[in-house]
């Protein structure tokens, strides 16, 4: 009985203290003043890259006649107006979505008429001209041209982030 009861002690502290240290290596996180930066970056970011290409591309997109719309609003769109599994008018501007991309591709809009525009990972500029054709968007012309490289700078908290999530990884 002794015996136990001593066992029990000792496998208790010893899990106790196995405790204190996971509480106290704990994995660092990124503030929340540090997210609002980083959010604040990349939309500047992808506004910089959108000018590179509506500039080298010399194309006559504008605030006031086209709406700019992401993927991610355009899937919330989709919902908005029923969420259809087969939408052909969704799924054909979706579809130009996905590609290999710096920053977000971005949709500029306006009635029957739209440019998906996006950089290429070697920093080429493309714009893929889109028309609204019974319901359907059809590509009408694609425009690649070589563009700027545009700076994506890690900010200070981030790279702290990294260095103390590096360290906690090597503590193993």
């Amino acid at each position: 009985m002794k015996k136990t009861t001593i066992i029990n002690s000792v496998l208790f502290v010893l899990l106790f203290i196995n405790s204190v240290k996971v509480q106290a290596n704990e994995l660092p996180r990124l503030s929340t003043e540090c997210l609002e930066k980083m959010k604040t970056r990349n939309v500047q970011y992808n506004k910089a890259i959108m000018k590179d290409i509506i500039s080298v591309l010399d194309l006559d997109i504008d605030d006031q006649s086209y709406i700019e719309v992401t993927d991610r609003g355009l899937d919330a769109a989709n919902l908005i107006y029923g969420g259809k599994e087969v939408d052909e008018y969704y799924q054909s501007l979706h579809k130009q979505f996905i590609v290999a991309s710096r920053g977000v591709p971005t949709l500029f809009v306006k009635p029957g008429e739209s440019y998906l525009l996006y950089k290429q990972p070697d920093n080429s500029n493309v714009a893929v001209h889109l028309k609204l054709n019974n319901l359907k968007w059809e590509v009408i012309e694609k425009k690649k041209e070589k563009g700027n490289a545009i700076d994506y700078r890690l900010l200070k908290c981030e790279k702290d982030y990294l260095k103390e999530k590096r360290e906690y990884n090597n503590k193993d």
